[in-house]
């Protein structure tokens, strides 16, 4: 079977001096973003810092290593006389230390997501943290990384014989090593905004008022003219709940640091499951539009006082959640119920808890 997918290339030497070039002029731009991320880029992070520095630490450092390969290869072809077989070992020791490098970063991607997550890791053997942390990223991602290290090591070998690393070969996996590095370089802005982004959704309403002078009020209002505009008639006036044959009004506070939502349901049936089932998918609905809502609030709270027909007092059903925990719920539930089974802060009437 042929494996060598590259079309044939008779000026070799044009190339390697081009590919010479080329990777000069990209390391040097990863030396000017690493300067910039080093330095100041992460002058906003106020938990996490050390974390992510070591994040974009060993991202750079395996593609200082592909752009440093690049290099030496190219200049090996161009100005020396080495052997098949030097450049051969040249190619091995390099593998030895992507492998290294290329892991060691996946293995601390793997723990910022255990952090973030409810993913863990309960080794306390070095290798086995080690390699329980690239697991958490999940099968896709493992076999990805699997499929990366065969291509920019592997392959290249399997081209030619035991030993020997011909100019082809060197051809080869330049171009692999370079693609890799263009893609990488591509994604390390959105990268740095997606860390932004786990960080700021750590953060309490309070912490981020004070930090970026956000006004929580006006944000609570933002998000209430959104929610009216996205049909949510209920925070206007009293509306029809038709599904418990009642009526439903809800109110937003606006003296909380947070989205605190009194949401009054006065239903005429007596079908406790019902109530407890509607209830569920309501807010299963309703937690799933305010984390759609581009607004500086990072916790919500539904707080229910239901008004059942031939019952006195009003019973309460009471969710509190972060964005962050929501989003982690709903990327794993589609259930509605299983779904506020799921949050951890939640206070719910007597009459409730068994259905």
């Amino acid at each position: 079977m042929e494996i060598d997918i590259f079309s044939n290339l008779l000026d070799y030497k044009k190339y390697f001096a081009d590919q010479l070039i080329l990777s000069s002029t990209f390391l040097g731009l990863l030396m000017t973003a690493s300067i910039f991320i080093l330095q100041s880029g992460f002058s906003s992070f106020e938990h996490s810092r050390i974390m992510f520095l070591k994040y974009y630490v060993r991202l750079t450092k395996f593609l200082f290593l592909l752009l440093g390969y690049n290099i030496i290869i190219s200049s090996i072809f161009l100005y020396t006389n080495f052997n098949q077989n030097v450049v051969y070992y040249t190619h091995i020791l390099f593998s030895i230390f992507f492998i290294k490098y290329f892991l060691d970063f996946y293995s601390h991607k793997g723990y910022i997501t255990t952090l973030y997550t409810r993913k863990f890791n309960p080794y306390k053997n070095r290798i086995r943290k080690y390699i329980r942390y690239i697991t958490n990223l999940g099968l896709i991602q493992v076999f990805i990384i699997l499929i990366f290290i065969a291509i920019i090591v592997v392959y290249p070998l399997l081209l030619g014989q035991s030993g020997k690393f011909t100019e082809r070969q060197g051809f080869i996996s330049t171009v692999i090593a370079f693609a890799f590095c263009v893609v990488s370089l591509i994604r390390i802005i959105p990268e740095y905004f997606s860390l932004s982004e786990h960080e700021y959704k750590q953060k309490e309403n309070n912490e981020l008022s004070k930090e970026i002078e956000t006004d929580i009020s006006h944000e609570l209002s933002i998000l209430k003219d959104i929610l009216i505009k996205n049909g949510r008639a209920e925070l206007e006036s009293k509306i029809k709940f038709k599904q418990l044959n009642g009526e439903i009004l809800s109110q937003l506070s606006e003296k909380k640091d947070e989205a605190f939502f009194v949401i009054t349901i006065w239903a005429k049936t007596t079908d406790v499951t019902q109530i407890v089932r509607e209830i569920e998918k309501y807010s299963f609905d309703f937690f799933r539009e305010l984390i759609d809502v581009n607004v500086d609030v990072n916790s919500f709270v539904l707080s229910y006082f239901i008004k059942i027909n031939q019952i006195e007092n009003s019973k309460t059903y009471f969710v509190r959640a972060k964005r962050v925990e929501l989003e982690s719920l709903f990327s794993k539930n589609s259930n509605p119920e299983t779904f506020i089974e799921s949050i951890k802060n939640k206070l719910i009437d007597e009459l409730f808890r068994n259905v």
